[in-house]
C-alpha cells in the first residue's frame, strides 16, 4: 500500500476535496497519516495490531485511534503547514486510511500482528530519515522526489 493508495480511498478523496487541499499538500497529508500509523504501530505492534483487526475495538483501540488522530493533526500543522481548523477537519480521513490497512490485510489472509508487521515494516525506509550515506530516504527525501 501507498501514498496513490490511500489517495484512491473514497472517505480521503471526500474530505480532502471538501477542505480543498491541493494535490501537493494531498500527497503529504496521506504521508502523514501513514506515517502515524507506522509510527504508533513501532511503540506498541500488539495494540495497533489489535486496533487494526476486523475485531471489535478495545477500549484501548479507541484510545490508540485517538492517539494516531492526535499525532496526525499536530503533524499536518507541524510539518505540512496546515492551519489548525483545516487539520482538524482532515483528522476524519484516519479511520477510512486505517480501515483501508485492515482490507488489505484481510484480502491478503494476512490480518495479524505478522502481517501487519510486514506492511508497515517495509513503511520503515519510506518514513526513516536519513540514511548512512547521508540522503534523506526519509519522508521529505520521498516528497522531495514529487515535487
Amino acid at each position: 500500500m501507498d501514498i496513490n493508495d490511500i489517495l484512491q480511498n473514497d472517505t480521503v478523496k471526500n474530505i480532502l476535496d471538501k477542505v480543498g487541499v491541493s494535490e501537493e499538500q494531498a500527497k503529504s497529508i496521506a504521508a502523514q497519516a501513514m506515517s502515524s500509523i507506522q509510527s504508533k504501530f513501532a511503540q506498541n505492534p500488539k495494540q495497533m495490531s489489535s486496533l487494526l483487526s476486523e475485531n471489535d475495538n478495545t477500549e484501548d483501540d479507541i484510545k490508540l485511534e485517538k492517539e494516531v488522530e492526535d499525532d496526525f493533526v499536530s503533524n499536518l500543522i507541524e510539518k505540512v503547514g496546515l492551519p489548525d481548523n483545516i487539520a482538524d477537519q482532515i483528522k476524519g480521513a484516519i479511520p477510512g486510511v486505517m480501515s483501508q490497512f485492515t482490507g488489505k490485510l484481510s484480502a491478503d489472509g494476512k490480518n495479524d500482528e505478522g502481517g501487519i508487521a510486514g506492511m508497515l515494516g517495509g513503511l520503515t525506509d519510506m518514513f526513516g530519515g536519513d540514511d548512512k550515506d547521508g540522503k534523506d530516504d526519509g519522508i521529505s527525501g520521498m516528497l522531495n522526489k514529487f515535487f
